[in-house]
């Protein structure tokens, strides 16, 4: 497929420990089905040390970045474009319902068992290389909007030069005209002053006013699932399909008033009224528990000082 998006160059390694990568095509590397019979032989182990013993002799890549001269964060020499995302420890019961949950994402252009036949992992095409962290950020949040969270969704594929295992998966989903994901999450953090110690009576700003005043309403919205529609954009109000929707408008963001307007009643927002960035945030990352967004917020450096 010379079109696909997943057609281009990247490192490939003899096994885990290897020094010296080459560089492969990674289309020609997803249907390569030459160590088939060593991969049988891992799935059918029922300990996972004697797996991981086979794993370790497995050849494989590092598909979100070109390493020079061995596989190191600071030794990347070109990115990819490409993001990897990894599924462990499915229950049999859930490995198809899973998969077909993720055949239906417009952003993976690749899902396939993983080399111990327990889990799916995969690819997506990011639209700034530069922004990985943040764009993994952004899609485990969109995984979670699908039911697909921790412990199941693994944090450890954020490194950008991470190891991925060869394996071989004849039902394989592929999309080779995968839609870019574009969304990143970047928590705003208050800039922190020099320590000084609080005179009597001085007082913290609040998290919530802090957050109502500063938030990144739209960013939280669009790792929701929230899809932002900027043909209907009207002044400063910037218009919003819900999630499970494909066309329309669903909701208004004000910037100017930062108030959140929701036009149906398909969603848990109260259909319109006007909601303000801290109520969307409790909502949306708290599940209404006011304790935890107070925490969450302060955390991300709101209230400080």
């Amino acid at each position: 497929m010379e079109h696909s998006v997943l057609n281009i160059m990247i490192s490939k390694y003899s096994h885990f420990s290897g020094k010296h990568p080459f560089e492969c095509n990674l289309l020609e590397y997803l249907n390569d089905c030459s160590l088939e019979s060593t991969i049988l032989k891992i799935r059918s182990k029922k300990n996972k040390d004697e797996r991981d013993k086979l794993k370790a002799e497995l050849p494989g890549i590092t598909p979100s970045a070109i390493c020079f001269p061995s596989r190191s964060a600071k030794n990347v020499i070109r990115r990819t474009g490409l993001m990897s995302f990894d599924i462990d420890n499915l229950h049999p019961k859930r490995m198809d319902s899973v998969k077909l949950i993720i055949s239906t994402m417009p952003y993976v252009a690749y899902c396939g068992l993983s080399a111990s036949g327990r889990g799916y992992w995969g690819l997506v095409r990011i639209s700034n290389p530069a922004k990985f962290d943040q764009h993994f950020e952004a899609l485990q949040l969109y995984f979670k909007t699908f039911g697909i969270d921790r412990p199941y969704f693994d944090i450890a594929v954020k490194d950008i030069a991470r190891f991925r295992y060869y394996s071989v998966d004849r039902n394989a989903y592929f999309n080779h005209s995968a839609v870019v994901f574009p969304y990143v999450y970047e928590p705003h953090i208050s800039p922190r002053k020099p320590y000084d110690t609080k005179t009597v009576g001085s007082t913290e700003s609040n998290v919530f006013d802090d957050f109502n005043k500063n938030g990144d309403v739209e960013s939280l919205l669009i790792c929701h699932g929230w899809k932002y529609q900027p043909k209907y954009d009207k002044g400063t109000r910037k218009r919003y399909t819900r999630p499970g929707k494909k066309e329309g408008v669903s909701a208004d963001f004000c910037t100017a008033r930062r108030l959140l307007y929701v036009f149906t009643d398909a969603t848990n927002f109260q259909p319109a009224k006007g909601v303000n960035p801290v109520n969307v945030f409790l909502q949306l990352e708290c599940n209404y528990d006011w304790k935890l967004c107070a925490k969450k917020l302060k955390d991300m450096g709101f209230g400080q000082p």
